[in-house]
């Protein structure tokens, strides 16, 4: 059953004292004042009942009357009860003068019936009780909606980032979403909630964000690299994260750009073994890998399976999650 807060405004004390113990009863809390302007002054002090009762015969509950127009601007789920005699224009339907034309109100009958008082104010609290249950159904939906619309936009965003490096780099193409679905399907694998899914999704699209600062001569050289070239290249990562960092909605991605060629052996230097970011960095480092070598590049040919196999079999422990390597191959073999 609903408990709630009952206010009370009568200043006749027979009725107070008849009231009282027919709502407490129902397991309710009661407060009265005398008349509207105190109970004004109450919801003003922020007190704020669930049902209020107005004495009709009460001479100073009439008084202050703007205090029912407060109530539903405070609570649009409260109810309204008034107590009149029986046989009064409010018992008898006749046409009622403001504010009672727009506030919904029960009539309560006087002299008191302690069962029809427990009963109203019993389906009164029902009916907070079901509209609340309504609001928050769609409150819960509004909250996801715009959860979702949240993280489409973020989505759009880190899209747009990726087509923008793919552009400067031809051999890019395709790369990052390849590499972003693929370790999709492994963090599955792996039985990674969604969310670290998206997360890790979100990192694999972006993790090559950094190579805007790289020169198009050396992304486009069709020599081997030089060690030195190769660790300007790898350095992207770094920036790729400030990048990410520098944006909020962005900002938890930056951890797993920057871990991109970090060895599995050092990698909890920068990211906590503990958490799950530990494991989607050790996704993204594989995942890259094998795409990187089984794609063409500017200065040489796809690797055959023999060489990136051995590489990422051999690497597991070392420089590969050794978890992220096994679900790997089950994931791009279908087992």
């Amino acid at each position: 059953m609903f408990s709630g807060r009952v206010l009370v405004v009568s200043d006749r004390a027979e009725v107070v004292s008849a009231l009282d113990p027919m709502i407490r009863a129902e397991g309710h809390l009661t407060l009265t004042v005398p008349g509207g302007r105190e109970a004004l002054d109450v919801l003003e002090d922020g007190i704020i009942p669930d049902v209020l009762i107005s004495d009709l015969d009460s001479q100073d509950s009439l008084q202050g009357l703007p205090y029912l127009g407060r109530f539903r601007q405070l609570n649009q789920f409260g109810q309204h009860l008034v107590l009149a005699a029986d046989g009064s224009p409010f018992t008898v339907g006749a046409t009622l003068g403001a504010p009672f034309q727009v506030e919904p109100f029960s009539v309560l009958t006087h002299p008191l019936d302690e069962n029809q008082v427990r009963g109203s104010v019993k389906d009164a609290m029902e009916r907070i009780r079901s509209d609340l249950q309504v609001m928050r159904g769609e409150m819960f939906r509004e909250t996801a909606r715009l959860q979702q619309a949240v993280r489409d936009a973020q989505l759009e965003m880190v899209q747009a980032l990726a087509i923008t490096m793919e552009a400067k780099d031809p051999y890019m193409h395709g790369h990052c979403a390849r590499v972003a679905e693929l370790s999709r399907r492994v963090a599955r694998e792996l039985e990674l909630d969604e969310a670290h899914v998206d997360l890790l999704y979100s990192a694999a699209l972006l993790h090559e964000i950094g190579k805007v600062a790289v020169s198009l001569d050396l992304l486009h050289k069709t020599t081997p690299l030089t060690p030195q070239e190769l660790a300007q290249i790898r350095g992207h990562a770094r920036v790729g994260a400030q990048i990410a960092g520098a944006v909020p909605s962005l900002r938890r991605l930056a951890p797993l750009v920057e871990s991109q060629y970090v060895d599995y052996a050092v990698l909890g230097e920068q990211i906590p073994p503990s958490t799950p970011e530990f494991l989607l960095a050790g996704i993204l480092r594989v995942v890259d890998t094998y795409d990187a070598m089984s794609s063409s590049r500017s200065y040489r040919e796809n690797l055959p399976r023999p060489v990136w196999e051995a590489a990422l079999v051999e690497g597991a422990g070392k420089r590969f999650h050794p978890d992220a390597v096994v679900a790997f191959f089950r994931v791009l073999d279908g087992i």
